[in-house]
Order: C-alpha cells, then sequence, then structure tokens
C-alpha cells in the first residue's frame, strides 16, 4: 500500500520540527519537505513571489514524489508542502490519486496561536517590520507583529472544512500535546 501523509497548517506550527520528529521514530517514512528543498536550492524559505523560484521548487519537489511512488508498491511518505485552501489540497489529492498512491491522510496542526507566534519569530529568515530598519541587508523578509496571529486565524477559517476536502482520514496534531509516535501508531493500523 501507498500512503501519504500530507501537512496541514499555518507557518510556524510546528509542521517540519514533528515531520523530522516522525522520521527519526520510523526511518521507512520518506519525508518530502517543500521547505528543505528551498532551502537546499535557495538557501531560506521566504523568496519573491515574482521570481518563479516557488514554481520550481514545486516542480521538483514533485518530481521527488513521483519517483518515490514509482519505486516500490508499499510505502509510507510525508509531504510537508505549502496547502492553504481547500483547492489547493483537493489539487495535491488529485495528483497523489493520479500517482497511484491508495490512502492520504492529513496531519491538520491545530497549534495554539501564542506558540504559533512565538515559533514563526525563530524562523531564521523573518523578522518584524519594527527591526527592519536594524537588520536591512541580512536578506530577511519582514512581517508585521501580528502577522503569525493574523496568519493562523486565517489559515484555520480555510481550513473549517477540511472533514470535506478528500481525504481518507484527518488527525488533529497540536504537538504540544501529541507525539509522532501516537500518530505513526495509528496509521500502522492503515497498512495492508
Amino acid at each position: 500500500m501507498r500512503e501519504v501523509i500530507l501537512t496541514v497548517g499555518p507557518r510556524g506550527c510546528g509542521k517540519s520540527s514533528f515531520c523530522q520528529r516522525a522520521v527519526v521514530l520510523d526511518p521507512s517514512v520518506v519525508l518530502i519537505s517543500r521547505d528543505e528543498l528551498l532551502i537546499k536550492l535557495f538557501g531560506k524559505t521566504s523568496l519573491s513571489p515574482y521570481t518563479g523560484d516557488h514554481e520550481y521548487v514545486y516542480e521538483q519537489m514533485w518530481k521527488m514524489v513521483e519517483e518515490k511512488l514509482e519505486s516500490t508498491s508499499k510505502l509510507r511518505m510525508i509531504l510537508d508542502t505549502w496547502n492553504g485552501t481547500s483547492d489547493e489540497r483537493y489539487c495535491i489529492i488529485r495528483m497523489l490519486r493520479f500517482l497511484g498512491v491508495d490512502q492520504i491522510k492529513a496531519w491538520y496542526f491545530v497549534t495554539p496561536a501564542e506558540n504559533v507566534c512565538e515559533w514563526f519569530w525563530k524562523k531564521p529568515d523573518v523578522a518584524k517590520i519594527s527591526e527592519m530598519s536594524t537588520r536591512q541587508g541580512e536578506d530577511l523578509s519582514f512581517y508585521s507583529e501580528d502577522a503569525p496571529l493574523r496568519d493562523h486565524a486565517l489559515f484555520h477559517k480555510l481550513a473549517a472544512d477540511i472533514d470535506s476536502d478528500g481525504f481518507d482520514g484527518v488527525i488533529k496534531v497540536n504537538p504540544l500535546i501529541t507525539q509522532p509516535e501516537q500518530i505513526l501508531g495509528l496509521q500502522t493500523s492503515l497498512e495492508t
């Protein structure tokens, strides 16, 4: 069986860290991360939307997914990529089905807003607008002080109907409470 777990959640909610811990616990799980590709190719995750770099990374990500799926009939993969709307998730699910994936699960991150705000500002390539005058030239993306909180609220509003996006299952993850081994244990019952 080919199973793909798609991470769903706003920026700074702990998706990448949680996935890294999951892969350490179960090295047979394949992790494909859009952010890792961005860092590998461009050195950071916040890029100009006008260069086409995000589109290039997205193409490379899908090539990696396809290669992994073609290489075996039994696979558990975590796809850690941005998907802010139901339409984006639907397109990802449709592509995965086209590539022969049997089960598609969502790990829907419901991290509390205050933690998202704290973790967002720890990202190495972001800074607050109030720091712009002292940190210009550091190749940072600057955000308003309330950007993580507004992003968190909007993301969860857009994901309110996630159960109807077409997943075979949606598992809510609060990384402050949920441990990867708990979820991996739930997922193993789906293997054939």
